[in-house]
């Protein structure tokens, strides 16, 4: 917690009022005016030194009294947040005290530098009751909100600092509960293009016409909005007088698989220090990479499946629901995604792929682990496309791994791999997901043109 905060904090513990430093002024003043009316003989110092001694004494006792009793409630538009972009938090506060509140000073707590947003004016509020209702006992405040990272995060208490009119004495408190807020990876927009498959390349394309008789009105249906003008059945169309399209049938859905290595072993930037910053750089690369691809491919019509090399944190957007989960689902299940140090149940069965895994797999990966790599070997279908985005170190991270004798390094584990058949793509944590992305493209439209 910043410093500011906690001294805030500790304020409330210890009763929240003190004297500022013009208080503890007045009070220097004081003994010099006791101290002159003795040695001096000048009885008009004593009054003025009494004065000078009471004004801070009273000023802690108003400003003890008065201390407010507030609700504080948080609404965030948009209430789901990628991280980067900007949200509005709205507060309605209202007062609690059957008695009227004193100006004051007003931030809210954040769990990222510098702690506080920042400070804002809040009015003096009526008291509470039936007179005052729905006048002057509540005031809306708002900010700007900007997460620079994916989580699921406390915004609140509110910081609350008041003072008495003559400045001499301070008090701070927190009002509020905290309220959570969730943050997801950014999803960055992608080349519509880069995954083929022998079946289609998409639910869009995997259609077959009916072919069952010549009759006009068992191939057509009415025109519905974002049907293409290609498919519009002329002659039925000035048969009926509205405009008919050419009936349609699904033949099957596509599907991919998408790996993520969540093992913390994977991730040799892994840190466990809590601060502001990320657990892992090439991690939270991977995380959004996979916000991103999952979300690409559903919009194009694949039936997406993840998987994950540790212990399923995605399992209510895993196999049994593929069809059913939406992106802001999907989204706010990654935002607390984490690294862990189990290994997932799907990894125990041997050398089997995922049963009934057709189409193409992408991996997401850090620095794999021998036994992770090994499984990931075993995971490409025999004449399917197999991508593996693998996030490599920085070069002094590398540089360390030789020195140490690591005993495979990001070129070896790439080598295998494409050995096996996939295709890699090293990425470095600070490079931009689309154009790793557009590196598929290049790469699998090439091949079709060598084929």
């Amino acid at each position: 917690m910043p410093p500011r905060a906690l001294n805030r904090l500790t304020a409330l513990t210890l009763g929240g009022v003190r004297l500022t430093l013009r208080g503890w002024a007045f009070l220097g003043a004081s003994f010099v005016c006791f101290v002159a009316a003795y040695g001096g003989g000048r009885h008009e110092l004593l009054y003025i030194a009494v004065l000078l001694g009471a004004l801070p004494i009273i000023a802690v006792i108003v400003v003890r009294v008065r201390r407010p009793k507030l609700s504080v409630a948080r609404s965030f538009t948009p209430h789901v947040i990628p991280a980067g972009s900007t949200a509005t938090v709205t507060l309605a506060v209202r007062n609690l005290a059957p008695r009227k509140s004193m100006r004051a000073r007003w931030a809210d707590t954040v769990p990222w530098r510098p702690g506080v947003t920042e400070e804002g004016d809040l009015p003096s509020l009526q008291v509470r009751g039936p007179r005052f209702a729905t006048r002057g006992n509540l005031v809306t405040l708002s900010y700007e909100l900007t997460p620079p990272r994916r989580g699921i995060f406390p915004i609140g208490p509110m910081n609350i600092d008041l003072g008495d009119g003559l400045g001499l004495a301070a008090s701070s408190l927190l009002a509020g509960e905290p309220q959570p807020v969730i943050v997801t990876p950014e999803v960055v927009p992608l080349a519509e293009t880069g995954l083929t498959m022998p079946a289609g390349d998409g639910e869009a394309r995997l259609v077959q016409r009916r072919a069952t008789g010549d009759d006009d009105d068992s191939m057509t249906r009415e025109y519905r909005a974002g049907d293409a003008m290609r498919r519009v059945h002329w002659r039925a169309t000035a048969r009926h007088g509205d405009l008919m399209v050419r009936q349609e049938e699904q033949r099957s859905f596509p599907e991919a698989r998408i790996i993520v290595d969540t093992r913390r072993a994977g991730y040799r930037d892994a840190s466990t220090d809590e601060d502001d910053d990320a657990e892992s750089p090439a991690f939270e690369w991977v995380v959004r990479m996979l916000a991103s691809v999952a979300v690409h491919l559903r919009r194009m019509g694949f039936l997406v499946t993840i998987d994950e090399t540790a212990l399923p944190q995605l399992e209510s957007v895993g196999q049994g629901r593929r069809r059913t989960w939406g992106d802001e689902e999907f989204l706010s299940n990654l935002a607390a995604i984490e690294l862990a140090d189990t290994i997932s149940v799907r990894r125990t069965g041997g050398a089997e792929r995922q049963r009934g895994a057709n189409g193409p797999v992408v991996a997401i990966v850090g620095t794999p682990e021998p036994e992770t790599l090994e499984w990931l070997l075993r995971q490409r279908p025999p004449g399917e496309l197999a991508v593996a985005f693998m996030v490599r170190n920085t070069s002094a991270l590398d540089m360390l791994d030789r020195s140490f004798g690591v005993p495979a390094s990001a070129p070896q584990i790439a080598e295998r791999l494409a050995d096996a058949g996939w295709l890699v793509v090293p990425v470095r944590a600070d490079d931009d997901h689309a154009a790793a992305w557009e590196a598929v493209v290049v790469e699998t439209g090439r091949a079709r043109g060598n084929a």
